[in-house]
């Protein structure tokens, strides 16, 4: 049986300020797939200060495989003439020098491609350094979905031309800043919120969410309710006086409020009652959609 991953707090001072932000376009997402482009931005304490983009030249005899090619559109005449992996490395490497290395989705897919061009060159790993890999801090924030599109959606940021490596980077710097911002604002919500509310909307409410969407995010949503004074409870019990639906769904605790009695509400009609809408929550479920 699987677990929905808890939210936590990310602690946002304890992540880097100064970083490359790096993105890989490749042959394909095999094994054996190799590099054929390099694009990077290097942020020095929280500003962009320059730009790293190279093709790659894969060996004689790999295979570029067409949906990848359908996705980076990276053709053989953009290939040709560029330098080949292991120079193209020692130049990202000099590019690089000790800074730690943001990326999305570079734990699964990036790293080990970097780390394998790395090896070739018989260079040292520019991992070592450290990385902060955006989907993974986004997952935690605030859920799921967590692509490079879903989470520029979410936070409003542009994409120049999605799945090239240079353009990609950017984009990934641009929210990996959007995410630090949003995990400071959060840092003293949850601890402060139960005894100090914001306001009263929803004193002596005692409120259980169920269910868990990208539009409508548990975690954010039990926030806005300890901000209006409600109290939480992880199950419905008598004492529950709503029930609130994140997803359109009849689940285990739906049914456990229609037994009881309890009021079941979804989250619309719940963020009406303290004077919100979907919006306030920096989603819109047709643009997200748009995106994904």
């Amino acid at each position: 049986m699987s677990r929905k991953p808890r939210y936590r707090d990310i602690d946002a001072d304890s992540l880097p300020r100064s970083y490359v932000s790096y993105d890989l376009e490749t042959t394909g997402l095999g094994a054996g797939a190799r590099i054929v482009e390099i694009g990077a931005v290097r942020v020095i304490d929280g500003y962009e200060d320059e730009k790293f983009d190279t093709f790659v030249a894969p060996p004689a005899g790999v295979r570029f495989e067409p949906g990848a090619r359908a996705v980076n559109h990276i053709t053989d005449a953009m290939l040709e003439g560029a330098p080949e992996e292991a120079s193209a490395y020692r130049a990202f490497a000099a590019f690089a020098e000790d800074l730690p290395l943001v990326g999305q989705n570079i734990v699964a897919f990036d790293n080990p491609l970097l780390d394998a061009a790395a090896a070739r060159a018989g260079e040292r790993p520019l991992t070592a350094n450290g990385c902060q890999d955006t989907m993974l801090l986004y997952r935690a924030l605030v859920g799921m979905p967590a692509s490079l599109a879903a989470i520029c959606a979410h936070y409003g940021v542009r994409n120049a031309q999605a799945h090239r490596a240079w353009a990609d980077a950017v984009a990934t710097s641009d929210c990996y800043q959007a995410i630090l911002r949003d995990a400071a604002s959060r840092a003293v919500h949850v601890r402060d919120l139960v005894t100090h509310p914001a306001s009263g909307e929803l004193a002596g409410e005692r409120v259980c969410f169920t269910g868990n969407s990208y539009e409508f995010p548990k975690r954010d949503m039990g926030v806005l309710a300890l901000e209006h004074g409600a109290e939480l409870s992880e199950r419905v019990t008598k004492r529950v006086t709503m029930l609130v639906a994140l997803e359109d769904r009849r689940s285990g605790k739906v049914m456990r409020a229609e037994e009881l009695g309890v009021p079941v509400v979804g989250a619309e009609a719940f963020l009406a009652r303290i004077g919100l809408g979907p919006r306030d929550l920096r989603r819109d479920p047709a643009a997200g959609r748009d995106h994904t």
